[in-house]
């Protein structure tokens, strides 16, 4: 379907980002003064609100030297402040330069809150209009004003203008995706969202996000590594006809094999043009607050029209599988299990003898050994995400990535976390294991129980319709509480029917979640603990959300590989626990025992037996 991508975005972004030095600082401030602005906001996504970039829109990395997935930051004249949220805080501090950035916490220590202590007035800041959400816009406009600051649209990207080795835009394929794959004709999700719009009034959507648009018109792309979307853009209107921006090169098969009636082509560049155009007096616009850009809240003004910030309809309705994605993603975690099972096989029996002999096996050949596996199975294209393949203290950044000279070595002692998934062609797929190789110290046994505490109560749960996921989020995290414990991520996340490995809008989080979660969505639950330069640990299984017998809600899994039981403490487990810890491990053992070889079944005879 897509050609693989394997890691090229993590490379380049890395390349790009060992390249920092201040004089990369410097060029954009002079940058700044030139246009007469104070400071500048610089997002990790890009124009497509997406976390996988492509080369050329790794602005923060090329920036800062930071290679995160998720962050923004402020360059002033004087002064420079990452933002990065609990994920990224080592990883951060190890990538960028303390000597001229400063760090604060994303969500804890927003930005708006260090403009109103120290922005002053008559300061202008600027912003890229085609990349700042309305939200994050408002934020930052609403703390100026406060100070007697101001914000400002910029025409270009002064980070762009100063970056002069800058990439070229990518020119991935488009290709057809099948209706066969789909479940659903483009023509028939298209007009369940036109309906969706006329019944609330609205007449046009913007729509920015590529998962959205390679799922409406059943088109997958290659524009970025680990997702298979094309970078496009849209407006779509009550009727369910299309205004789609995007490079026609791309479209390489012929035009009767794409799904493309009542879909009228623009150049890539056009959005903000073709939306002008299209806007009538009183017209009602939808954009999303957190997955579009503000600037185009500013051409429906200028219009006449009427923007309606609210979260994207169509985001909805493509977190909804319908049964041939839902029978897709349950065939390729199945498959995508039995490359886990042989992984975790051969690391068991590799890192002690390795190890032993003096050439212990890395992290960085794990990661190759999981995809080799992979490689071997049906449908498989590449990762769904970079491998976090990471030993002892690397574990306790969320995010680390081995370096290819090989990384830490995996040692008998080691507590080793891996979260691994693949792109298939019928699904997506995100897992993770934390393992041992030898009896671990008493702390990390009652650590990595209280995670698995948590996992066990998710994974049990019954809920009603309408609950959203800060309503169940606690559950995972109750058993690290009274401990004094917590983790500083999300429980839970979407995952993409071959499509983005983090779908929106289902979220297990602390903050409030946008929507409620609904039969037929997928989720992760994925609890975990850190301990900074020590070990990580996270259990992590990919879940549909199925009607329970009593006619409320609940996960069942996707994911069928067994939890390392060397790390657990059964005296902190209740029989609630233990009982779902033993079926799950008995259905892994059943389901899977077929697809395995005599020595594989055997092994995982033994990996799953009763707690």
């Amino acid at each position: 379907m897509c050609r693989s991508r394997e890691g090229a975005s993590l490379t380049n972004q890395t390349m790009i980002a060992q390249g920092w030095t201040p004089t990369r600082l410097e060029t954009v401030r002079a940058e700044l003064r030139r246009r007469g602005l104070h400071g500048f906001v610089v997002p990790r996504w890009d124009a497509y609100q997406g976390e996988y970039c492509a080369p050329c829109d790794e602005r923060l990395a090329w920036v800062s030297g930071f290679t995160g997935s998720w962050g923004c930051a402020l360059i002033t004249d004087d002064r420079a402040v990452l933002f990065v949220d609990g994920r990224y805080t080592v990883q951060a501090r190890e990538q960028v330069s303390s000597a001229h950035f400063e760090f604060r916490h994303l969500y804890d220590q927003p930005m708006h809150e260090w403009l109103l202590q120290h922005a002053l007035a008559g300061q202008a800041y600027g912003y890229d209009a085609a990349i700042l959400s309305p939200s994050l816009h408002d934020d930052l406009a609403d703390a100026c004003v406060q100070v007697g600051a101001r914000m400002v649209a910029s025409s270009s990207d002064p980070v762009d203008a100063a970056w002069i080795d800058r990439p070229k835009r990518p020119l991935g394929a488009v290709r057809v995706f099948a209706v066969e794959r789909a479940g659903e004709s483009s023509r028939d999700k298209r007009s369940r969202l036109a309906q969706q719009l006329r019944s609330a009034r609205v007449r046009l959507l913007v729509e920015t996000q590529p998962d959205n648009i390679a799922w409406l018109l059943n088109l997958r792309g290659d524009d970025v590594s680990y997702s298979p979307v094309p970078h496009a853009m849209a407006l779509i209107d009550d009727a369910g006809e299309i205004d789609l921006c995007i490079d026609p090169r791309k479209l390489i098969e012929p035009r009767d094999h794409y799904e493309l009636d009542g879909v009228r082509l623009h150049a890539c560049d056009s959005l903000f043009e073709v939306l002008r155009s299209r806007v009538r007096g009183g017209d009602r616009v939808s954009i999303d607050p957190k997955f579009s850009p503000s600037g185009a809240v500013d051409v429906v003004r200028a219009a006449g029209g009427r923007s309606v910030i609210q979260p994207d309809p169509l985001t909805r309705l493509k977190a909804v599988k319908n049964d041939t994605e839902l029978a897709g993603l349950r065939a390729s975690s199945r498959r995508d299990s039995v490359a886990w099972i042989r992984f975790l096989m051969w690391l068991e029996r590799a890192v002690p003898q390795r190890d032993a002999a003096g050439s212990p096996v890395t992290e960085y050949e794990a990661e190759e050994v999981i995809l080799a596996y992979r490689r071997e199975l049906p449908d498989f294209v590449y990762p769904s995400f970079r491998t976090i393949s990471a030993a002892d203290g690397n574990g306790a950044m969320c995010h680390h990535a081995a370096v290819p000279d090989g990384g830490m070595a995996i040692r008998r002692g080691s507590i080793y976390l891996i979260d691994s998934g693949g792109q298939y062609l019928d699904g997506t797929t995100d897992t993770t294991r934390t393992v041992c190789f030898a009896p671990p110290p008493a702390e990390v046994r009652r650590n990595f129980t209280l995670v698995l505490k948590g996992h066990a109560r998710l994974a049990s749960a019954r809920f009603p319709h309408g609950t959203f996921g800060h309503q169940i989020d606690a559950l995972a995290r109750e058993p690290l509480w009274r401990h004094g414990l917590d983790y500083d991520h999300g429980t839970g996340h979407g995952v993409g029917h071959f499509l983005s490995v983090h779908e929106h809008p289902q979220r297990l989080m602390k903050a409030a979640s946008p929507a409620a979660i609904e039969a037929g969505m997928t989720l992760t639950n994925e609890p975990g603990y850190y301990e900074p330069g020590r070990y990580g640990i996270r259990i992590e299984n990919l879940c549909e959300v199925v009607q329970s017998e009593n006619g409320f809600l609940r996960l069942r899994e996707l994911t069928l590989v067994p939890i390392d039981r060397r790390l657990v403490d059964v005296s902190l487990l209740e029989p609630l626990e233990r009982e779902w810890l033993d079926h799950y491990h008995t259905r892994v053992r059943a389901e899977m025992h077929s697809l395995l070889t005599p020595s594989q079944q055997r092994w995982l005879a033994d990996a799953t037996v009763p707690i």
